[in-house]
């Protein structure tokens, strides 16, 4: 180690020193300033410790081992001492904290709480202070205190002490129990049934309105409590039917203690009350009775309306002649009628508590299960069912099943009415019989008659013919009768003709036969005016624009031809006029054709509809014509009429349905 080193080390061990020194110096003055704090201190404490010992020499014995929250405060309401309930209770540990009990009482109980203090500070003592508290935790609970002072040798008060008991459940129950009596008096004030409260010793406790108006009581029920019952039956008697009777029950009721329900007395004004009776015990104690008392005038009288309706009708379906049965929801019989059992063969006893599918054995057992679904889902309907009676005869029954409900509005049931169609049933198919029996017969006379009208046409051909041999060879030898007789030969056989084709024609129409589609008929009425012979004379004029129909074109062609036809033919006049025109109804077509031509008697007008008649004695009619119309007008649910005038003309009016 050089010289330079130990220079520099030594100037460092003398910088260590001197600070060293520096600092005990410093060390030994605040030695110094804590032995004269210490010294102070001490003084403090013995003052302290003097006036502890004072406290405590006052205070000896109070503090004990309580398991309610024990509190000591000063004058000034600073708490002094608490014991480990009170600090588990409030929150609040007084040798951690500063705490003054009157920061924790409730605003609204403040003013309570100083006149308490200052019975405190004046009596000594102070019983059962109750008030609202704030906890450290924020909540808030009611307290119950029972405290005393605290006096110094010379009975000079230094402090106070006090219990605090936490009655918090007993408040709320009691606030409870105060509610519940304010909405029991108010329920009862407002109660549509009179009632009276009376005590063991029978004065009034409660009463309410509807009692004072139901026996006329001209004061109010306040004004009751506290009356003396004892000889009320006595002065209220006059208002009942049987006054005596009245008061005997009463004193009978009264002497036995047992609970009475609906006693019905009857009034002299015609009124009907209900009354019961309910003895109150407490720890089988008795502490008085309850009186409800109700008019129940109105059910009364609607309960004897309603009985004497069910009696009415029930004796109705007893005797009428469709069977009532009720089943519940299994199908088993629960009640019928004498019409059912007449019906079925079965007798009341049979029937009762059988099922009812098994025991009539109905055909249709699956539409039995599904219609006892739907009345389940409160659904009514109507339906056939074949059934064997107990004659072993089957029968056919229209039922008519409706769902039976419980006073809940629960269905439990069925309710069915029968009716015997055996004998309908059986004119049905016989009705079916005879319908297929006579299309057979129509379709046997369509074919005849087409082979007739063959077989008519050609022997009239022959004789058309031979009548045409004989003009062309013998005209120059017959005289004119001769000639005459043969053209009315041929006109004859001409009608003939025309008479065989409208019988075909006629016989033809029927509705399986109709090959419907759009007909426009005023096309129609274009094409019939060019097929028909209309003299020069006569106008064929159509009125209004015609509709369009769903309908049979040929069919509308033999309705429009045979009408237009006959009005051009009975066309008298020197100018004709046939018009046609139409009106739209709500669900149908009003036609009319109308013509100013010789008219139609009023004694034909419903003549002339029929097959083979026709007006006066005009030979050249067939008769068959305004038949087929009328026929063609039925087929599409129409109708046809006229009104005609002789000498001035004829109006066909017909309808034909959209």
């Amino acid at each position: 180690m050089d010289n330079k080193e130990v220079v520099l080390l030594k100037k460092a061990l003398e910088r260590q020193k001197k600070a060293r020194r520096q600092a005990e110096m410093i060390l030994e003055e605040k030695s110094r300033e804590l032995y004269e704090t210490s010294r102070q201190l001490q003084e403090t404490n013995a003052r302290l410790e003097n006036l502890l010992s004072e406290k405590t020499s006052e205070l000896e014995g109070v503090f004990v081992n309580i398991v309610d929250p024990y509190v000591v405060m000063d004058l000034d309401t600073n708490v002094i001492r608490m014991n480990s309930a009170a600090v588990q209770f409030l929150g609040y540990d007084h040798t951690k904290e500063a705490l003054n009990l009157s920061t924790l009482v409730h605003p609204d109980y403040r003013d309570y709480t100083l006149d308490a203090l200052k019975q405190l500070y004046s009596v000594g003592t102070l019983k059962n202070y109750r008030a609202r508290i704030f906890l450290k935790d924020g909540s808030t609970r009611f307290v119950q205190v029972n405290s005393s002072m605290i006096y110094d040798k010379d009975r000079n008060p230094i402090a106070a002490q006090g219990i605090i008991r936490d009655i918090t459940g007993e408040m709320e129950a009691q606030e409870q129990i105060r509610a519940s009596q304010n909405r029991l008096a108010t329920l009862i004030s407002n109660l549509q049934t009179g009632v009276l409260l009376e005590s063991e010793d029978r004065k009034i406790s409660l009463t309410n309105q509807m009692f004072c108006d139901l026996f006329q009581i001209p004061v109010s029920p306040d004004q009751l409590k506290g009356a003396d019952c004892s000889n009320a039956a006595e002065e209220s008697k006059h208002h009942f039917a049987d006054p005596e009777g009245f008061v005997k029950r009463i004193e009978k009721v009264l002497k036995s203690k047992k609970l009475v329900l609906s006693d019905e007395l009857k009034m002299k004004d015609g009124r009907i009350l209900e009354r019961d009776y309910i003895p109150i015990f407490s720890d089988g104690k008795y502490k008085g009775h309850l009186w409800t008392y109700q008019d129940v005038t109105l059910r009364k009288n609607y309960k004897r309306n309603i009985e004497a309706q069910k009696e009415k009708y029930w004796s109705i379906i007893a005797n009428m002649n469709l069977g009532l049965v009720e089943v519940d929801n299994e199908d088993i019989i629960q009640l019928v009628n004498q019409s059912f059992c007449t019906m079925s063969g079965y007798s009341e006893k049979e029937l009762l508590g059988s099922k009812a599918a098994d025991i009539l054995k109905v055909r249709e057992k699956n539409l039995i299960e599904e219609k006892g679904k739907e009345r389940l889902k409160g659904r009514s309907n109507s339906y056939e069912i074949k059934v064997l009676a107990k004659s072993g005869k089957e029968k056919h029954w229209l039922v008519s099943g409706a769902p039976r409900y419980d006073e809940a509005g629960k269905v439990i049931g069925s309710i069915g009415i029968h009716l015997d169609i055996t004998a309908q049933k059986n004119l049905e198919i016989q009705k079916e019989e005879l319908l297929a029996e006579l299309e057979e017969s129509n379709k046997g006379l369509q074919e005849y008659a087409h082979i007739v009208s063959h077989d008519l046409k050609s022997p009239l051909r022959s004789i058309s013919a031979l009548a045409t041999w004989l003009y062309d060879d013998y005209k120059d030898k017959l005289d004119d009768a001769g000639i005459y007789n043969l053209q009315m030969m041929q006109e004859k056989v001409e009608g003939m003709d025309k008479l065989i084709d409208g019988i075909l024609k006629y016989s033809s129409i029927k509705s399986e036969s109709l090959e419907n589609s759009p007909v426009d008929l005023n096309t129609v009425v274009n094409e019939i005016r060019e097929i028909i012979f209309i003299p020069d004379h006569v106008n064929v004029i159509i009125m209004d624009p015609l509709p369009t129909l769903e309908a049979d074109a040929t069919k509308m062609h033999q309705l429009f031809q045979n009408l237009i036809g006959n009005a051009v033919t009975n066309i008298d006049k020197e100018e004709g006029i046939v018009a046609i025109g139409v009106k739209e109804e709500k669900d149908h077509w009003e036609f009319y054709i109308r013509d100013n031509g010789v008219g139609i008697p009023e004694e034909y007008h419903e003549k002339i509809f029929k097959i083979f008649q026709s007006i006066g004695n005009e030979e050249r009619s067939t008769g068959i014509g305004l038949s087929i119309v009328k026929k063609i007008i039925d087929l599409y649910q129409g109708e046809i009429w006229l009104e005609s005038e002789v000498g001035q003309g004829t109006t066909f009016f017909f309808t034909l349905k959209k």
